[in-house]
């Protein structure tokens, strides 16, 4: 039996893919219900301590987002061209289908 490499590519990459963007979905309403609570709490007297400690919460999120923003844009990729897929090697060929490749035959 035979895997379909486009199937793989759903279970390995796509799938987990979904599943950060739904979790980073979670965090933002989080955030933005946050956001709300401090604006409440800005009108009211908070100390210097308290402040600081949300100063720092807010300076390490700022830190993973930036973080975040630079895995993906390493997950960016050119779609591939026509001439790139001709070029796949007979090692890649073999890696790619899981079969060895046929011998090419002289006329």
């Amino acid at each position: 039996m035979t895997e379909d490499p486009a199937a793989n590519v759903e279970m390995t990459i796509v799938l987990p893919l979904a599943v950060v963007a739904n979790k980073l979905q979670r965090i933002e309403a989080e955030l933005r219900l946050l956001n709300m609570k401090l604006s409440g709490f800005a009108n009211e007297r908070c100390s210097e301590g308290s402040v600081k400690l949300v100063q720092a919460q807010v300076e390490q999120i700022n830190e993973v987002l930036e973080s975040i923003k630079r895995l993906v844009s390493n997950l960016e990729f050119d779609e591939p061209t026509p001439s790139s897929v001709n070029r796949v090697s007979r090692d890649d060929e073999y890696s790619l289908t899981g079969r060895k490749p046929q011998p090419e035959l002289d006329d």
